[in-house]
């Protein structure tokens, strides 16, 4: 051991330095590691008190996954020399922690710029090392991201481009549009260093997506022609129905009887029959004070760099967003210094487009609103002549950027109302006072009319161009090579029509003119445009076919006015063009005539007059789902389901996870992923529902309206179909929170493990020689019942015992108290086939009579079924609920469609009704007549 060895040292010399090595090594990086903590980070109250409260509401803090990136996570580098570094560079912040740099929010706050600058430009230099240690671009998948995020991702791979260009300001307060242009450009500027190939794993993700979305478009496109054709063999029914009529009537009259003939039918509006035109949802948005000199700026917008440099059109990112951009905005989030409160963020509008040889054809329609005062304003409305005004606008590829942003173009940071309009006086004095009509402001106009635009506001300057104005004749010139907007307005205080174009400012007049039927249908609005294909004059676009048009709509509602209206983003409008988004069919316009006041639709069902205004009802969309072999048994049990400890611990109602998720449910169940041992190949997964309720002073009304569905076949079934005499059953379910879970999962309380065709459902031999039998209807098999009416329930099969309890019947007295404790589900049906309505309840099994009975009316219009439901709130009869409209009830329904029975139908979760109460957790709101 006293040998001497390398270097003159001894062995015993050696080992001993080696254990103190190791001792000061661990204690080396067990103190690195606990500088690389949160607690650590946040142990001064300038961190405390600052960004940690910032970060503490962010994604990187909290989320879905439960996963937390740190302080260190972020902020300091993993490989060793890098950590070194910036370990020593840290020396500097205990510095300032002593000096009092920033021990204040408002020094903080003061700084806050230079030291995110500092973060920014060293992560740009590191290629967002720390944001690639959890975010490898290797790993992504664009199949998980919305297209938006594809479109940039594909852009950082080609460009150079990296993490923290675009996610400055994602944990703490956004400071980046405190940057001057000079700054931002450079420092999100790309580096060609960067760039690299597009992992494998992102291109294949790319495919997939790009096929999934091709063939959800393809489906959607089916489906819609399915739609049309539906509504095409509904009216020709409808025709062949009302033309019967009339000859009965004339030969009634022939044989000298009095009779009314049916009116023929006509088109209604402006003389399209919309019943099988293709229609497209389009959801316009608040804008705010966002302007084209906005879009174009990137400080302002993250996308103005693949806009200018790429090409890339709005809709190509925003399409689907509009609503959450809306929202943004109207609520003073983002662009906007002065929200109206309560305003709504969006607006979805069911557009859609035909022409004939001669003239273009558009149909708008949406829901209309409460009116909301205008803080602002005197008396709350900003136009108090006019509720709505909906404006179009059309555009060849002539005017610059209309390709991608449509009637944005139009829209400037100097207009009125806008942030950078011109005081009055120096507008008025200005040279372009002399040729622009400023009597109401500076209006839209054309980045062709003017000799410069200031996009980016540089030095203080105002954004806009609206004093800029070119000469007379090139204002000329640029009419003649179709350098304008086509606009179309329509007013309906008096209802008005204007039809110009936006140049150099707005002209509401001069073109060949439009024709227009607005109305009312319920609480919708519905708009309908004629307008010649073809014209001579100036300002009016000409529409051929074979091309393809810039087109976008605004709809000013609610009385208002400027920029504080609702804005689409821009489209493609063209003539039977299946690359139009906007895509006008050929159809044969007709004289325009009165409706017929006929109920349009072949009638399932015959039943008393059902007659509401359904647009005061309340309304809510319910999926429906196909629920396979699940029962109350099942939802109760861990191993089956997840959520199994929460339902029963914590009192969760089954829509508090899944009113979100119902769709996909139904198509795990329905294709046999999961709780299904005899799946129905070609079967949908679910049933997306309208639902309206409203009540008078005596009767409750409900109205259902789904899809019908192509007819499936049952392979084991024979022919087909399990209850060839019902098209399509409907049962609803209402109880008080008497009945246990009932508050929670509402009617799946009467669905059991041991139920006919449900896995435990018992043998007809035991089931007919079992005690229970002498008390119950087994004819059919086990029913549905409560859990009330048994003695005990098997919930998780233990030791190979069947679930349920099906056999365990409590005493006839144990039942008649239950059913005075109102521990019953009230159940009503309807029957489509001979129309017949059944009123029961559910205890014991399923007792489909006895009930005081409702009023059905079912109908199918064009593809959809409509079921129409009238039952008084108060009854007499045992099993029937009565409703108190001070109080909240348990509400669930069922849809058997295609001929189904049993347990292969689709139904709701369990839902809260109430009676007038908009208040939280009532998700079925019957509003007074």
């Amino acid at each position: 051991m006293s040998r001497r060895i390398i270097l003159g040292t001894s062995i015993a010399g050696a080992l001993l330095f080696f254990i103190v090595g190791i001792i000061f090594w661990g204690g080396f990086n067990t103190a690195m590691e606990a500088t690389n903590k949160l607690e650590f980070c946040i142990g001064c109250h300038e961190m405390e008190e600052n960004v940690y409260q910032e970060y503490k509401p962010s994604i990187h803090y909290s989320n879905r996954t439960g996963v937390r990136a740190t302080c260190p996570d972020c902020h300091v580098p993993d490989p060793w020399i890098h950590k070194m570094v910036r370990k020593i560079q840290a020396s500097n912040e205990v510095f300032h922690k002593i000096m009092g740099t920033v021990d204040t929010p408002e020094k903080f706050n003061e700084h806050r710029l230079d030291m995110a600058k500092r973060v920014w430009h060293t992560m740009k230099s590191t290629d967002s090392r720390e944001c690639r240690n959890c975010h490898n671009f290797e790993s992504m998948n664009p199949e998980f991201q919305r297209p938006r995020a594809r479109k940039q991702h594909m852009n950082a791979f080609k460009t150079g481009q990296t993490c923290i260009d675009c996610h400055k300001g994602i944990a703490h307060k956004p400071v980046r549009n405190l940057l001057t242009d000079e700054e931002l450009e450079k420092l999100e500027a790309p580096n060609p260093a960067f760039i690299r190939p597009i992992p494998e794993m992102f291109a294949e993700g790319l495919k997939r997506v790009e096929a999934k979305e091709a063939a959800a478009a393809e489906a959607e496109k089916v489906e819609k022609e399915r739609e049309r054709e539906a509504k095409l063999a509904a009216k020709q029914a409808e025709k062949a129905r009302i033309d019967a009529a009339v000859a009965a009537a004339l030969a009634n009259q022939g044989a000298g009887k009095s009779a009314t003939a049916t009116p023929a039918t006509g088109a209604a509006g402006i003389g399209i029959d919309w019943s099988d035109v293709p229609a497209r949802k389009i959801t316009l948005f608040y804008p705010g004070e966002t302007s084209m000199e906005w879009v174009m700026t990137g400080k302002d917008h993250g996308g103005a760099r693949p806009f200018l440099n790429g090409g890339d059109r709005c809709v190509t990112c925003h399409d689907k967003e509009t609503a959450d951009m809306g929202k943004k905005m109207v609520t003073g989030k983002k662009a906007e210094s002065t929200p109206i409160p309560g305003k709504r963020g969006s607006i979805p509008v069911n557009v859609q487009a035909a022409h004939d040889d001669n003239s273009l054809y558009l149909r708008f329609e949406w829901e209309d609103t409460e009116h909301t005062p205008v803080p602002f304003v005197e008396g709350g409305k900003m136009d108090p002549e006019n509720p709505m005004k909906i404006a179009m606008m059309l555009s060849t590829d002539d005017v610059e950027f209309a390709d991608r942003a449509g009637c944005w173009q139009t829209c400037h940071h100097d207009a009125r109302t806008m942030p950078d309009t011109p005081a009055a006086d120096a507008a008025t004095t200005s040279e372009a006072a002399k040729t622009l009509d400023l009597k109401a402001g500076v209006t839209k106009y054309l980045k062709e009319s003017r000799s410069k635009i200031e996009i980016k506001g540089k030095r203080g300057k105002k954004r806009g161009g609206w004093d800029k104005l070119k000469s007379g004749d090139e204002l000329a010139a640029a009419l003649k090579a179709n350098q304008f907007m086509d606009l179309l307005r329509y007013k309906s205080g008096k209802g008005e029509t204007e039809d110009g174009y936006i140049l150099d400012q707005r002209y509401i007049r001069g073109g060949l003119g439009f024709q227009v039927d607005a109305r009312k249908e319920g609480n919708n609005w519905v708009v309908e445009i004629k307008r010649k294909l073809k014209s001579d004059q100036a300002g009016d676009t000409n529409l051929e076919a074979g091309k393809l048009y810039n087109f976008g709509f605004a709809i000013h509602d609610d009385f208002s006015n400027a920029r504080f209206h609702h804005v689409s983003l821009g489209y493609k409008l063209g003539l039977d063009n299946e690359a139009a988004e906007v895509n006008a069919v050929k159809r044969e316009a007709k004289t325009t005539a009165a409706a017929p006041a006929a109920v349009m639709g072949k009638k399932a069902a015959s039943g008393a007059s059902i007659n509401v205004d359904w647009s005061k009802a309340g309304s809510r969309e319910i999926t429906l789902f196909y629920p396979g072999e699940t029962s109350i048994e099942w939802v109760m049990t861990g191993k089956d389901h997840g959520g199994a400890r929460p339902f029963l611990n914590g009192g969760d109602r089954c829509v508090t996870c899944h009113d979100k998720e119902t769709a996909d449910m139904g198509n795990k169940m329905v294709t046999g992923k999961k709780a299904e041992t005899s799946p129905i190949p070609g079967k949908r997964g679910s049933i997306p529902v309208t639902v309206e309720a409203t009540h008078d002073a005596d009767n409750f009304y409900l109205r259902f309206t789904w899809p019908e569905g192509e007819h499936v076949p049952v392979p084991f079934a024979e022919g087909g179909k399990m209850d060839p005499e019902n098209p399509m059953k409907l049962a609803v379910m209402l109880a008080t929170d008497d009945v246990e879970f009932v508050d929670r999962a509402g009617c799946w309380a009467t669905c059991h493990h041991d139920a006919k065709t449900m896995p435990d459902t018992p043998e007809a031999a035991a089931a007919a020689g079992s005690e229970a039998a002498k008390m119950l209807d087994l004819e059919a098999g086990v029913t549905k019942y409560l859990k009330e009416s048994r003695t005990k329930i098997e919930i998780k099969g233990k030791r190979g015992k069947k679930r349920g309890g099906w056999d365990k019947l409590k005493s006839a007295d144990e039942l008649k108290a239950a059913m005075d404790a109102h521990q019953f589900m009230d159940i009503i049906r309807f029957k489509s086939g001979k129309g017949e309505t059944e009123d029961g309840y559910i205890l014991d099994q399923r007792h489909m009579s006895g009930g005081q009975g409702f009023e059905a009316n079912a109908v199918q219009e064009g593809g959809n079924w409509v079921l129409t439901l009238k039952r008084k709130l108060l009854s007499d009869k045992p099993g029937d609920i009565n409703l108190d409209t001070g109080k909240v009830y348990n509400f669930g329904f069922a849809i058997h469609d295609d001929f189904s029975n049993a347990r292969f139908h689709h139904v709701s979760l369990g839902y809260k009704l109430g009676f007038d109460n908009d208040a939280d957790g009532v998700e079925i709101n019957a509003i007074k007549q």
